[in-house]
């Protein structure tokens, strides 16, 4: 695996991400009652998936299982997308939302402790490293260098052939093999991802 080329796919996802939170967070300060209305739409949306926090559970064993499977599924989403060369728009995505996590907590009554930055920080560090390893995967599978002109002229590629829209993007090099060529870099970024997620399901249920 190319250093420089995970590198900069790092420098891309985690530009996308804090510039995405950078704007929100202004916003808030701008306009708090659009952006709490907007933000009450995305938790009813993110409630009638049935997914619930660590404050509607007993702090047990269980509990600490199922939020280990919930961040774990996160992860995986993320790593999946990141390998179709989406992981930018992604982390855009995850941006907007922790920074309206982070900025209306005051506004809704909550005390974000050090406990709840901790958390936060650990969620933040492993889907940008998830993103960032699955990109740098997909630069070997599909050819596209980590350039904001090459990544957008790829996708303008993409979603203008009409006839394979609904295919996987042609490979350059079979994705087998370069999961083969990296095994051990994935071997490192699954101890270091589970870690994470272990770490984070702790603080989040015991912290």
């Amino acid at each position: 695996m190319d250093k420089q080329i995970f590198l900069k796919w790092l420098k891309i996802n985690s530009v996308c991400f804090v510039g995405a939170f950078i704007l929100i967070f202004i916003l808030v300060q701008l306009f708090p009652d659009i952006m709490l209305g907007f933000w009450g739409g995305w938790a009813s949306l993110i409630s009638m998936t049935g997914v619930k926090g660590a404050a509607e559970f007993s702090p047990n064993f269980n509990t600490f299982i199922q939020i280990f499977c919930r961040n774990s599924i996160s992860v995986f989403i993320v790593f999946f997308v990141g390998l179709l060369l989406v992981a930018p728009i992604i982390m855009v995505m995850y941006g907007i939302f922790y920074s309206l996590v982070v900025s209306l907590a005051p506004l809704t009554g909550v005390t974000f402790t050090f406990v709840d930055w901790i958390l936060v920080a650990i969620e933040i560090l492993f889907m940008i490293i998830s993103a960032t390893f699955a990109s740098t995967l997909a630069t070997e599978i599909f050819g596209v260098k980590p350039e904001i002109k090459q990544f957008l002229e790829w996708w303008k590629r993409q979603l203008t052939d009409w006839k394979n829209f609904w295919l996987l993007p042609e490979q350059k090099r079979n994705w087998r093999v370069v999961f083969k060529e990296n095994l051990k870099e994935l071997i490192f970024f699954l101890i270091i991802i589970l870690v994470l997620l272990l770490f984070g399901a702790l603080v989040e249920v015991w912290g």
